[in-house]
């Protein structure tokens, strides 16, 4: 079967090659072209059933009006509602968007670099696993559009969309201080140095810090999560160890907190309290609802696709080293509110 081309749909509809090529790439009002002649072009590649070769495309204008996001795992809420928020920003700007996950590994995160630009996308945004950059300020050093979301590298001049964790780990911290307790445990992730994950950790437990209280950091692996959660409650109780507040640093802990807590019958806040940085649909309604730090997703999104945006079209808007850090939420609910009895309030 012969493949349909420019040529025939512009001989359908009577109008030149050039004209049909400007309303299939969604050109034709910057060009000035009527609506019912595009309408007439579409009509007939509808018919044709033509299908425009991307390949080619790509290689006459330089660009493949893809673009790729690599995130740490996108089963997570968090990194699934990053994922759907940036598809639709890249979508209204004609971009298509392939997405992957690195399950926190740096050897697959490279390989999903080599990939993703083998595949010659228009430009990255990455949520990186990495501990040594060198290979991400190379890649920008090259002219590769590269925005980093979520985690950055403070130290390493590449564009970056984060959050102010620090101050969120504070603001837990400071908030369960003001709640009474006094025998926090951090469960934090590992690899530990990611900015996200050291930066939530320093805010908290410097607060307990200036007041004189230790604070222990359990690192838990990512890979077998919700096991060592478990586990570590389950050492706890019996050591007859537990501490009086978790700090979760992130939603999958939280989830795996709740879980372990219902296997060994603790109650929060009762027995313990739960804090954690990031939002689930579930923890405003969740019985106890749960103490949480809300991120701004959209305006994470928005400044992160925008910062891409400068780098592909070489407008000069986005500075080599530029970093875009937004404020968070303190969203206090009952998981972390004393408990109170007829002795009055629970003492720690």
């Amino acid at each position: 079967m012969k493949k349909v081309t420019l040529n025939d749909i512009a001989k359908k509809v009577g109008v030149s090659k050039t004209l049909v090529s400007l309303v299939v790439n969604g050109k034709a009002r910057g060009y000035g072209i009527s609506g019912q002649t595009c309408d007439k072009v579409m009509a007939a590649v509808r018919a044709y059933g033509y299908n425009p070769n991307q390949t080619a495309r790509s290689l006459r204008t330089g660009m493949s009006n893809t673009l790729g996001l690599i995130v740490s795992d996108i089963s997570n809420n968090f990194y699934a509602s990053l994922a759907r928020q940036l598809e639709d920003l890249a979508w209204e700007l004609g971009y298509n968007m392939i997405i992957g996950s690195t399950d926190e590994s740096v050897g697959k995160e490279l390989k999903l670099l080599e990939i993703f630009r083998n595949r010659q996308v228009d430009g990255i945004i990455l949520s990186s696993s990495q501990q040594n950059p060198t290979e991400l300020e190379n890649l920008v050093k090259s002219g590769f559009p590269l925005v980093l979301i979520d985690r950055y590298f403070p130290t390493v001049p590449i564009p970056s969309a984060v959050v102010n964790n620090k101050v969120g780990g504070e603001l837990l911290a400071q908030h369960l201080l003001n709640q009474g307790f006094r025998n926090p445990v951090v469960l934090s992730l590992t690899p530990s140095y990611i900015s996200s994950v050291a930066e939530r950790v320093e805010g908290f437990v410097s607060v307990f810090e200036n007041a004189a209280i230790h604070t222990e950091v359990h690192n838990i692996p990512f890979l077998c999560l919700v096991d060592m959660v478990e586990d570590f409650f389950t050492t706890r109780l019996h050591d007859k160890n537990m501490p009086d507040a978790v700090f979760a640093v992130n939603n999958n802990l939280a989830t795996a907190t709740l879980r372990a807590c219902h296997v060994h019958n603790i109650v929060i806040p009762k027995d313990i309290a739960l804090v954690c940085f990031d939002e689930l649909p579930y923890f405003d309604f969740s019985k106890p609802s749960i103490t949480s730090i809300r991120q701004p997703v959209a305006e994470l999104c928005s400044v992160a696709f925008s910062l891409l945006q400068g780098q592909i079209t070489n407008n000069g808007e986005t500075k080599p080293g530029h970093v875009e850090m937004m404020p968070v939420e303190l969203l206090v609910r009952e998981s972390s509110t004393q408990i109170s009895d007829n002795n009055g309030w629970r003492s720690p």
